[in-house]
C-alpha cells in the first residue's frame, strides 16, 4: 500500500509538469508507473494544483504557495502512512 501511495504522489508532481508543458501525458504516467484509472486521478489532481498556482498573478507567489497547494491535493495519499515518528 505504502509504494502505491508513493507512486500516486509522484504521478501528480509529474503530472503538473505535463500540465505545463514539461513533460507530455505519457511520460508523467510513464513515471508514475500507475494504471489508466489510478493515473487519470492523480492527473485530475495536477490540474487542481496547476490551476491554484496560476491564479496567483504574482510569480513569486507562485513559487511560494506551489508546496502548500501540492500538499492539498496529496494530503489524502501522505495521510495514509499514519504519524510521522523518525525517531526524533
Amino acid at each position: 500500500m505504502a509504494k502505491e501511495n508513493v507512486k500516486k504522489i509522484n504521478g501528480v508532481i509529474a503530472s503538473i509538469f505535463a500540465h505545463t508543458g514539461h513533460l507530455t501525458k505519457d511520460e508523467a504516467k510513464e513515471m508514475s508507473g500507475l494504471d489508466d484509472r489510478e493515473f487519470d486521478e492523480v492527473y485530475a489532481k495536477a490540474a487542481k494544483v496547476v490551476k491554484k498556482i496560476t491564479s496567483h498573478e504574482n510569480v513569486e507567489e507562485r513559487y511560494d504557495k506551489f508546496a502548500e497547494h501540492l500538499y492539498e491535493e496529496i494530503e489524502v495519499f501522505v495521510k495514509k502512512f499514519g504519524p510521522f515518528d523518525m525517531g526524533l
